[in-house]
């Protein structure tokens, strides 16, 4: 009976060992995962280059139509290394190491790359289809007061041509009924120029009209994309929460989660 008793003692201490050590090896994992963490949030900080290419968006009325062009450009590019970074940086975050304590936070981090990209990639879509139909009124800029009838024609052909290829499908849901409104009412414009330009109808009233239609629809699609822009998640909320994530459980020394 004894015997028996000090083998369950001696079960009991090596079963209190193993989970003693267990419980410091699993926390060193914990702080480890914090530390990989930090690391990945410091090197992909996209938060700040997304809220200016926003602004510059909702600034873009301001300014004149080449610089807008030049910078949708620039953003678009920029917003496409985001999308593929921002998934890069999901994966890298899904191969960490995490106990069942620092699940959530892994989790949390993950999901803030994935909205990271969605955003971006949103925002590069709407950002395109602008520049689809900044492309086509530039088309207009180059028709002088002196052009030749053959020179108007041509334009019209190459602003048609252009305004043929808009595409509508790549926008966020919520963006496309508008989207193709405005790309419709487009055409519609482009025709009535080039029946004049025919001579087939001197009746520039239809045109004015076309030209009116066309100029409501643009400003309903770009208020409808910044309202889409202005409804999006604020991503800043998940940062803080992965920031206080990560000071907390590198704080952890003793754990069997």
């Amino acid at each position: 009976m004894r015997k028996f008793i000090l083998y369950f003692l001696l079960i009991l201490l090596l079963v209190a060992v193993g989970m003693f050590s267990y419980g410091f090896w699993n926390a060193s994992l914990i702080r480890g995962l914090a530390r990989g963490l930090a690391d990945i949030k410091s090197s992909h900080d996209f938060s700040g280059e997304i809220s200016e290419i926003e602004k510059n968006f909702r600034d873009s009325s301001k300014k004149d139509v080449s610089r807008i062009r030049d910078e949708s450009r620039q953003f678009a590019a920029k917003l496409d290394e985001i999308v593929t970074e921002s998934g890069a940086t999901e994966k890298e975050i899904s191969g960490l190491k995490a106990p069942k304590m620092a699940q959530d936070a892994k989790e949390t981090a993950a999901g803030y790359y994935r909205k990271v990209g969605k955003q971006a990639g949103d925002l590069k879509e709407i950002i395109s289809y602008m520049s689809q139909i900044i492309e086509v009124a530039a088309v207009f800029g180059e028709i002088g007061e002196s052009a030749s009838l053959d020179e108007m024609r041509n334009l019209i052909a190459r602003a048609k041509e252009k305004a043929d290829a808009v595409k509508t499908e790549t926008l966020p849901n919520d963006l496309q009924s508008s989207a193709q409104n405005l790309k419709e009412s487009m055409s519609t414009f482009l025709a009535k120029m080039e029946e004049v330009a025919e001579l087939k109808s001197e009746n520039t009233s239809e045109l004015d009209a076309s030209y009116g239609d066309f100029s409501q629809k643009e400003d309903e699609f770009f208020t409808s994309a910044k309202k889409y822009i202005d409804g999006m998640e604020d991503l800043n909320i998940i940062e803080g929460r992965i920031s206080a994530d990560i000071e907390r459980l590198g704080k952890v020394k003793f754990s069997l989660r």
